[in-house]
């Protein structure tokens, strides 16, 4: 470093980060690894006060920037747990950094399963819902439509718990992060069920 050179400030000083497809790279002033809805809430309250965004990430399987930021990142892969399930009506609380990866054989040990599913599963269920994340089939919805409640952090440091009478109840399932950093969501899910797959082939048609 030359004299000409303004000194980092170590304290603010945080990796690279980048998405899974290496097409978005941001260097955050900080990376933060909450565990719990009251950790966002303090982070959030934080950067605030310091005049910092935040922008929360889950699996970074999208290929937009639009977790991206130069303030606070906060990592939601420490709240991968569900909280709690209702058998009677088979909707499931769970924190909002668990991937479907994790949450599979979880339901399916509960004798649950997601009606409906992407071709891959690394992402972050509040992630998957976020971006509209969907499967193929003319009758089946994506991901967000199995939402039936949402808990968020507000840019002010509220927690705001959103169900199906709640005005934002509709934006909270495919928000893109406007309305907060999402910290729990509830899903309405189905019986597990097995897929029979069949395949064939076919000439190429000259």
């Amino acid at each position: 470093m030359t004299a000409a050179e303004p000194a980092r400030n170590p304290a603010r000083m945080a990796p690279t980060w980048h998405n899974w497809g290496r097409n978005v790279s941001v260097a955050p002033s900080r990376i933060a690894h909450p565990s719990t809805t009251a950790e966002v809430q303090e982070l959030v309250r934080t950067a605030a006060a310091d005049g910092d965004t935040v922008k929360a990430i889950g699996a970074g399987h999208s290929f937009t920037p639009v977790a991206a930021t130069d303030g606070t990142l906060l990592h939601l892969g420490r709240m991968n747990r569900i909280l709690g399930h209702n058998p009677a009506t088979g909707r499931v609380r769970i924190q909002a950094g668990a991937t479907l990866r994790e949450l599979n054989p979880q339901l399916a040990a509960l004798g649950l399963a997601f009606p409906n599913l992407g071709d891959v599963d690394p992402q972050s269920i509040a992630g998957a819902v976020a971006t509209g994340t969907h499967g193929t089939g003319g009758h089946l919805h994506g991901i967000a439509d199995a939402i039936v409640g949402v808990q968020l952090v507000t840019a002010d440091g509220e927690i705001v718990d959103i169900d199906e009478s709640h005005p934002w109840f509709q934006a909270s399932r495919v928000s893109l992060g406007a309305l907060g950093i999402v910290t729990e969501v509830t899903v309405q899910l189905v019986p597990s069920f097995l897929l029979h797959a069949a395949g064939s082939s076919a000439p190429i048609a000259p």
